[in-house]
């Protein structure tokens, strides 16, 4: 069977629009030829949400639509790295190929090499993860709300109830600020001071200046530089040659990729700074994340591994709230048939992520030098789909959905849920939704009154409600587990 053929295969298979090619696609092997795996996952890319008859986009012409200068992935397949390849610029000043050594700044995909790096030290320290953390700290203390304690087990599952939920970094290296200056908002440091702002191990809050106090207590009570102990502890074991972290400037190599605004246009610093190493400082390749993911998988199956014990790499994919999405480094998703982990990154003029099976042998990290996640997203769903990954069927809108802006208008309006408010508005002929200030998605619908997130995993989806005259009510959301949000008039 040809490319073109099976390509064509994979677009009936995946959207499932009639029953008799669903049950066919159950019989539908995998591609034997790596070529043809490749070239299947490169022109299947995906809208969110699957319309029959609606196209299979190009990696390439997606870069361009999304106005991308580079990009590279890797694709774990049977534990193992099926193929990484490599795509574009690295620049669009000097027109330098990327390649899969290329490095990228994985942003806050630095937390998951912190889980890794905490457990490991844990295995040989044998520190708790549940004790006060300012019993581990000497050089600086946390201000606790209530005198509750916070503990390090929290500080990585963003469920210390801290405020700075990222970093900026910074356009130079010169006079870069310490950790403390950091975490107190002092001398050139330009983030947030780190507090508390609600009480520890009760909801999830984001928060990097947790990640930030891990590494100060890592490096206090390990006696050694932060980058210097992930180095000896995780890069080294795993071969990751091409991992490093922003501060360790001898290590900048010319194959490295700019950081790019929306315009395409680079950075006039090439990339930012970041001292918090932990939170978001890490330069790496998907090629290096996905030995390390792959390590965690057969640690987690049984196999082996050059890092982590199974009971390690358990607790590492384990949340650590009840109904919760949030472990130590990791986010997990419950999907039929398999349990995923994730986590996405976004520093000035980069973003990445990686999705893996923690059952299975299968993932993708997906790393490029521009502010868009689009084309992450899709090749996401494109890997999926090619590999067969269980739980991870493309989602189908009703395919007699039509819905004008005097429908979609009707859902437009605030939504109130324990003290806290999103604002459902329409831009473009498109539903948005928004907490201000905290984030926001486009909706993209699949029924007259259901809508998924757009480019948010785990998967979150908002239901309208109306009343017997069908005015709107009230909207369910649902991102594994429910909240009923009432409309404010």
């Amino acid at each position: 069977m040809n490319i073109k053929t099976r390509l064509a295969g994979l677009l009936l298979i995946a959207f499932g629009f009639l029953a008799e090619l669903q049950a066919q696609s159950n019989n539908e092997a995998i591609p034997e030829a790596l070529e043809e795996r490749i070239a299947l996952v490169e022109n299947s890319l995906s809208p969110l949400v699957a319309e029959a008859g609606g196209p299979l986009w190009n990696i390439e012409e997606r870069m361009k639509t999304h106005n991308l200068p580079g990009l590279s992935l890797a694709v774990i397949h049977n534990f193992k790295i099926d193929w990484a390849k490599a795509y574009g610029k690295t620049n669009n000043e000097s027109g330098q190929e990327v390649t899969t050594e290329t490095v990228f700044q994985a942003a806050s995909i630095s937390k998951f090499v912190n889980g890794v790096t905490w457990l490991k030290w844990r295995e040989s320290s044998g520190i708790d993860l549940d004790v006060d953390i300012n019993t581990l700290l000497s050089s600086w203390q946390l201000e606790y709300t209530k005198g509750l304690p916070v503990t390090v087990r929290q500080l990585l599952s963003h469920t210390a109830g801290l405020s700075t939920h990222g970093f900026g970094g910074y356009k130079s290296s010169d006079n870069l600020p310490t950790l403390i200056e950091i975490l107190n908002s002092e001398g050139p440091a330009n983030s947030q001071r780190v507090r508390t702002i609600m009480a520890p191990g009760e909801a999830f809050k984001y928060s990097g200046g947790g990640t930030t106090i891990s590494q100060l207590i890592l490096t206090e009570n390990s006696e050694t530089p932060y980058e210097e102990l992930v180095q000896q502890l995780v890069l080294d074991p795993l071969k990751m040659d091409h991992s490093f972290y922003s501060i360790s400037l001898e290590r900048y190599t010319p194959d490295m990729a700019y950081g790019h605004n929306q315009k395409a246009r680079p950075l006039r610093s090439k990339y930012h700074y970041y001292p918090e190493s932990a939170a978001a400082g890490l330069w790496t390749t998907p090629s290096d994340l996905a030995n390390l993911i792959i390590d965690v998988q057969t640690s987690l199956k049984g196999l082996g591994a050059k890092v982590l014990s199974g009971e390690s790499s358990a607790e590492l994919v384990q949340p650590t709230l009840e109904d919760a999405f949030s472990a130590l480094g990791v986010f997990i998703e419950e999907n039929p048939g398999e349990a995923y982990a994730q986590h996405s990154g976004s520093n000035e003029g980069f973003r990445g992520k990686f999705y893996f099976g923690t059952l299975s042998g299968n993932g993708v990290v997906v790393m490029v030098n521009g502010p868009n996640t689009e084309i992450i997203e899709e090749i996401i769903r494109s890997v999926a789909a090619v590999y067969q990954w269980p739980g991870m069927e493309p989602l189908a809108a009703n395919t007699d959905l039509n819905l004008s802006s005097e429908d979609l208008k009707k859902y437009t309006g605030t939504f109130s849920f324990k003290g806290r408010e999103i604002i459902v508005s329409m831009k473009k002929g498109k539903l948005k939704v928004a907490e201000k200030g905290k984030w926001s998605s486009s909706l993209t619908p699949l029924d007259r009154a259901k809508f998924v997130f757009d480019g948010v995993r785990p998967q979150a989806t908002i239901e309208f409600i109306s009343n017997e005259t069908e005015a709107i009510t009230s909207c369910i959301l649902e991102q594994g587990e429910e909240s009923e949000w009432i409309k404010l008039e």
